[in-house]
């Protein structure tokens, strides 16, 4: 008698948290469905130690070291072009690695082709872009390695990569891109925890003094998260990094000033 009891408070139990768990389920794939906006933030090098600090990041054991590497004409012909166009190229610091990954990204326009993803671009304080990348990972570290000394960069994009950029109206001559890096020992930590965020990428990156230009640090912080939630989470992200409002930010992108970093070593080329 008791066994049927006990039997009974659990179908009963049972049969109270379906609802609940019908709307989880709803919500996961309204999330999904949704689309989503990647909130970003450089944070200004002065405050670099205390966001570390702030987000508790290990400095000895970050998720993954990479090598990373940008390819442009030397004029930054696609990177200043209407929608923008970024080639980048990565590879983990790992030894036992034997593969990389290359993305072709258009910023600024919406595309679509097999395996593009879509999603919105937000630097805290600039308006969100319309951002669409494809990437491919099986991409041989040793080719990779050989593009970022000048050499042999379309072997490392593919196919579907290539028609992504006919689909923007790139009307590309391979022969002109020239490597922007590589910056090695970029250090990466993913699932940050922040208070009001599911999870928090951050991004270090040494840039090295060269030709005249000083030693850089920069330090990224990004969160993704469905369009519908983006004030919360740019205010959530922004209060796990300190940002009050009234501090100087960084008025340019990661992106664009690695590329000036490495802007003029390519003067025979076009």
């Amino acid at each position: 008698m008791m066994n049927q009891k006990i039997g009974s408070v659990i179908v009963l139990a049972c049969l109270l948290h379906l609802p609940y768990l019908a709307f989880c389920k709803q919500k996961e794939d309204a999330d999904k469905e949704e689309e989503r906006v990647e909130i970003k933030c450089l944070v200004p090098e002065a405050n670099i130690d205390m966001v570390a600090k702030r987000l508790k990041l290990d400095s000895d054991h970050p998720t993954e070291t990479r090598v990373v590497c940008f390819y442009d004409t030397a004029a930054l012909a696609l990177f200043t072009r209407t929608p923008k166009v970024i080639l980048r190229s990565r590879y983990s610091a790992a030894t036992d690695q034997k593969t990389g990954d290359t993305t072709v990204k258009v910023r600024g326009e919406k595309l679509e082709g097999k395996g593009v993803k879509c999603e919105l671009d937000k630097v805290i304080g600039k308006d969100k872009v319309e951002s669409c990348s494809l990437t491919d990972e099986t991409q041989e570290r040793d080719q990779i390695q050989t593009a970022n000394k000048g050499s042999g960069v379309k072997k490392i994009f593919n196919h579907d990569q290539e028609e992504l950029l006919k689909e923007a109206n790139v009307d590309l001559d391979w022969n002109s891109l020239v490597p922007f890096g590589p910056v090695e020992g970029v250090k990466v930590w993913k699932n940050v925890s922040a208070e009001g965020l599911e999870k928090v990428t951050v991004e270090r990156w040494e840039l090295p003094e060269r030709n005249g230009k000083l030693r850089r640090v920069l330090c990224e912080a990004s969160t993704k998260v469905p369009v519908s939630q983006e004030s919360e989470a740019t205010a959530a992200l922004s209060e796990a990094l300190g940002i009050t409002g009234t501090e100087e930010q960084e008025q340019e992108t990661k992106t664009k000033i690695v590329l000036d970093h490495f802007l003029g070593d390519h003067s025979a080329k076009p």
